[in-house]
């Protein structure tokens, strides 16, 4: 599994590398990179930004592609348990059991409406995302700050960032400084500070001393900083790409839900051939014998599984909404109940940003902690466990 995800990741590098590679290097020295912007302290004139911006597109985050309609509506109802149920129907029909029949096939119509219209709801990260934006932005023009919607910035544009304000493009701090919050892109909960300094040879651009990042927030300081990227070439454009870009796989739950769609398709087709030899074993007529054993294939299959599977969770997915969750599809929202371990560092991001003593172990006797308040200053005292088994 290592070497899958490893090589995964590998091919991965490669193409972001071939695909996004960004046109200017912003770790260069500021005065270099004022150079190949072709810009300097009083920013761009308007007419400079308005070819530009014909250049190098609008700076938004926009979805590169999306499946259609028919092919998502498609994929519902060829679902393996719809497919049962599509097998179920029409055997119904056959039997001339055709209020039986009608019933199914709303089951399945009603079922594939519902999962089409809550994924087409949770399907939206790229949107997610675009709302990180903001939608206007301060820029020098013309040796003037003026105030512009955020999607025309291009690149060589100076914008000046302030307390409380969202960064709109990829920059490079030129004058003063900030502090800014970074934790949508590394997760980090502490701000980070941003000042007119060199940059780290050879760092990482997210560790760099002097960048900041379209999306994050300015909670601290004054800087005027230099735009190098834009739309979907900056951090936030480039992992709206990778969310569109990630291949599709089975989910454990979609995995089992086949095995049990084949597993009743098997024991219905079974008992059905087997009540129909029997009819005929005991004299019963041909066509009653086959009426029968269709009326019982029928009966095996589960009609209210399907709808209630994807209520479950339409369910789960409304949940993990309200906790500020994304959830892409509604298969998925099961595959986070088969993990069993989440290994990382992101202590205060993703925990509470609190450690605790809850047991330790000498040679004897077993130790145990008893927390003594709640909260981060939260002290306790270590007790003599005289149950060690609870």
């Amino acid at each position: 599994m290592h070497d899958h995800v490893g090589r995964d990741a590998g091919a991965e590098a490669r193409v972001r590398a071939a695909d996004e590679a960004l046109p200017f290097d912003p770790s260069e020295p500021l005065a270099r990179l004022r150079r190949e912007l072709a810009t300097g302290a009083d920013g761009l004139s308007s007419r400079e930004a308005a070819r530009r911006l014909a250049v190098h597109g609008p700076n938004e985050v926009r979805r590169t592609s999306r499946s259609s309609f028919a092919r998502e509506l498609t994929g519902q109802l060829i679902h393996p348990l719809a497919l049962l149920l599509w097998a179920a129907a029409t055997l119904a029909f056959v039997a001339d059991l055709a209020v039986l029949g009608w019933a199914i096939l709303a089951v399945i119509a009603v079922n594939a409406a519902f999962a089409l219209l809550q994924e087409r709801q949770a399907e939206r990260a790229v949107e997610t995302l675009a709302s990180y934006l903001p939608e206007h932005a301060l820029a020098v023009r013309d040796g003037n700050p003026t105030t512009v919607e955020a999607r025309d910035l291009v690149p060589g544009d100076v914008i000046v960032l302030e307390e409380g304000d969202k960064v709109p493009a990829d920059a490079r701090v030129a004058e003063g400084g900030v502090e800014v919050d970074l934790s949508m892109l590394t997760g980090e909960s502490v701000p980070a500070e941003r000042v007119a300094t060199a940059g780290l040879l050879g760092a990482p651009l997210l560790d760099e001393p002097n960048l900041v990042f379209s999306g994050t927030t300015c909670v601290e300081g004054q800087a005027r900083a230099v735009v190098f990227a834009t739309g979907h070439h900056t951090e936030l454009g480039r992992i709206a790409a990778l969310s569109q870009r990630t291949r599709r796989e089975a989910s454990p739950l979609e995995r089992q839900v086949k095995k049990v769609a084949w597993l009743i398709a098997g024991v219905a087709t079974a008992m059905g051939a087997l009540f129909l030899v029997v009819g005929l074993a005991v004299g019963l007529p041909l066509t009653d014998s086959l009426m029968f054993a269709i009326g019982l294939l029928v009966a095996n299959v589960p009609e209210g599984l399907l709808p209630t599977i994807t209520l479950a969770l339409a369910v789960g997915v409304r949940a993990l909404a309200r906790r500020g969750a994304l959830v892409k599809r509604l298969s998925a929202v099961e595959t986070l109940g088969s993990t069993s371990v989440i290994c990382t560092d992101k202590t205060g991001t993703l925990t509470r940003n609190r450690m605790r003593l809850h047991a330790l172990w000498t040679p004897r006797p077993r130790f145990r902690s008893r927390p003594l308040g709640r909260g981060i200053g939260a002290v306790g005292r270590v007790v003599h466990d005289r149950h060690p088994g609870r």
